[in-house]
């Protein structure tokens, strides 16, 4: 299985109607470039910033902004030059990542287990790794004494199933405060899976639109 995972994030002033606009373009998927999983499953892990009317990926923030924020704390040049080049090769690294299986995944709000039709895909709302507004409504496992989610009252179903060839996208988004300053910004999420036996090509994401959709698509104030 393939795994895309997109984070966009932006802060109160790109809340406004012209930004909102500007997000519904947003690209929804990328080239994996290259990208060969060595396991049952690889993960493409993408993150990009809003800023204004542009989006930046997470290489590109640090560059144009993370050497004038540790300048202006007070950082040496030779200690912001040596923090912005561990930053950019972690992230490197971190990138791509193959898992062996499916239960070595650690996704938040989301767990894929295998099913006899091929892949369950289930979105879950984790209160210790998510931000607001609070999802609730069906749980699967309410019942399930087994499950950590007996008796919780949280959002817990099945979002589709994929089977050998299909491609499956779920999107949800998030408000959450800064640990440091205390002020709100906000994040869309979105997974897209694949299940595939071996990788095609680096565009497999591009070439096709999904075979399913699911949305927790909230107002964000």
């Amino acid at each position: 299985m393939l795994i895309q995972e997109i984070c966009l994030t932006w802060n109160k002033k790109d809340r406004g109607v012209k930004y909102a606009r500007i997000r519904t373009q947003f690209p929804l998927a990328y080239s994996l470039e290259g990208f060969l999983p060595d396991g049952e499953v690889g993960v493409n892990y993408l993150s990009f910033y809003q800023r204004g009317t542009k989006f930046i990926d997470s290489i590109q923030d640090i560059e144009q902004y993370l050497e004038k924020d540790l300048l202006e704390r007070g950082f040496h040049k030779s200690q912001v030059q040596r923090e912005v080049i561990q930053r950019i090769r972690l992230m490197k690294k971190h990138r791509f990542q193959s898992y062996p299986s499916v239960l070595d995944l650690n996704l938040v709000n989301l767990s894929i287990c295998s099913c006899k039709e091929g892949y369950e895909v289930v979105f879950f709302y984790d209160e210790q790794r998510s931000g607001v507004p609070l999802r609730q409504g069906h749980n699967k496992d309410y019942n399930n004494p087994q499950s950590l989610f007996y008796r919780r009252d949280c959002l817990n179903e099945t979002a589709f199933v994929l089977r050998q060839g299909q491609y499956g996208r779920v999107s949800w988004n998030e408000r959450r405060r800064d640990f440091d300053t205390g002020e709100w910004y906000y994040q869309m999420h979105i997974y897209n899976l694949f299940y595939l036996e071996k990788l095609l090509k680096e565009d497999v994401f591009l070439k096709c639109k999904p075979d399913f959709e699911y949305k927790q698509m909230a107002v964000l104030y």
